[in-house]
């Protein structure tokens, strides 16, 4: 059975007059943290799925400045619509809620000057934040949620400084980093001189950072330069297996770089975990390589980029079995849907998927034979499913399996 974009916008406008809910959970951990000595509070976003799905795992976003509601909000809603119409995977969001930023998102500083021209303000402590983050907020994390080893991170403005530092800093926290308008004038730009020479000594940086800057306001100004120096050391050095960009956002100022850049960070992000319409259709119309084998390749490659196995979700290997319908692929589908049984078997409707793809290559019996899989496999695992949903697929599998009956 397919389950495409337009069914699951009708069935969310059909539930949406009863008040359900399809958005995700959010909850929030107070715990005595040892390294700040105070007590430390995070935000965690769980998507819609995480609830309804109980064995997935998640990759994670960690958001610095998460005290701020509306740049949370922003976020995870941003991550739910783009997920949602499959232009984005899932993530679990944790918010880092922040109570000095300059402390806890600067390095210690090489110039003593630094210090002073910050006055009273206390800065370059941000080993105390990642000290916080690998003894407490982490584990605290892995163990509470379903989680992938795969964390992205974002951070505006001093969080941006705090995220691209971390690379240098602390290498395993993330594998990819947004930095929204970051201060890269910090400490005589120490960030983009540490960078420089770590790239005189390594040509290979295997992460996914993204950069922004805007061009109004005077400090932006200061910031986007200080980023576009960051740029040329990056593209001068050009280190192997770095998926790098840099977005100069005209007419936007320090406080509305966030609106655009978290969008297109995203979008750029996907192109690395989803394949597009168009190579989609290159692969399945190849004839010289088999389209399941092409799949198996694409996860591979992402697997090695993400650092953990990565597979097609249920929805998502079930729709590739139809394109390969849609193109009149008839074996070619029967051999995803025999992958996604391989992954997933006990689930019921990949198997009337691939009683439907026999039924189109004219083999009636073993179409037949599918169908009453399903039905097998619903009545087995009908734990898993409420009344209704039990109800609707139970009806729907008898249907196809007489209907092939009586043809």
């Amino acid at each position: 059975m397919k389950i495409n974009i337009l069914i699951i916008f009708t069935i969310l406008s059909f539930y949406s007059s009863f008040s359900q809910d399809y958005s995700g959970i959010s909850k929030t951990h107070k715990f005595d943290s040892k390294a700040f000595e105070a007590e430390r509070e995070i935000h965690v976003y769980l998507p819609f799925s995480y609830t309804e799905n109980k064995t997935q795992k998640y990759p994670t976003i960690y958001l610095f400045d998460g005290q701020f509601d509306a740049l949370f909000d922003m976020t995870s809603s941003t991550m739910d619509y783009m997920s949602q119409v499959g232009e984005f995977n899932e993530y679990i969001i944790v918010g880092i809620k922040t109570t000095q930023r300059a402390r806890e998102f600067t390095p210690m500083y090489t110039d003593e000057k630094t210090q002073e021209g910050w006055g009273e303000t206390k800065v370059g402590e941000a080993h105390i934040l990642e000290n916080h983050l690998q003894n407490e907020v982490f584990p605290l994390i892995e163990k509470t949620y379903r989680t992938q080893p795969f964390r992205l991170a974002i951070g505006h403005s001093l969080g941006g400084t705090f995220v691209l530092n971390s690379l240098l800093s602390k290498p395993a926290f993330f594998q990819a980093v947004i930095a929204i308008s970051p201060n890269l004038m910090y400490d005589n730009r120490q960030i983009n001189n540490r960078f420089d020479t770590y790239f005189k000594t390594h040509d290979t940086l295997k992460k996914f950072i993204y950069v922004s800057a805007g061009t109004v306001g005077d400090m932006e100004n200061n910031f986007r330069k200080a980023s576009g120096n960051l740029d040329a050391i990056i593209k001068y050095h050009n280190p192997k297996h770095l998926e790098y960009h840099f977005k100069v956002l005209e007419g936007e100022n320090h406080s509305t770089t966030p609106i655009y850049t978290i969008n297109r960070a995203f979008s750029e992000m996907a192109k690395i975990w989803t394949i597009s319409e168009e190579k989609l259709e290159d692969l399945i119309k190849d004839e010289s390589v088999l389209f399941v084998d092409d799949l198996k390749s694409f996860y591979s490659q992402l697997s090695e980029f993400a650092g953990y196995e990565v597979l097609p979700s249920v929805d998502q290997i079930n729709t590739f079995g139809y394109d390969c319908l849609y193109y009149k692929k008839n074996d070619e589908a029967l051999s995803v849907f025999n992958w996604a049984i391989s992954l997933y078997p006990d689930n019921a409707n990949l198997y009337d998927s691939t009683a439907e793809a026999y039924l189109k290559s004219g083999n009636n019996k073993e179409a037949k034979r599918y169908y009453q899989k399903a039905l097998d496999v619903l009545e087995n695992t009908k734990d898993d499913y409420d009344d209704e949903s039990y109800a609707y697929y139970k009806s729907m599998f008898i249907k196809n399996r007489d209907a092939v009956e009586k043809s």
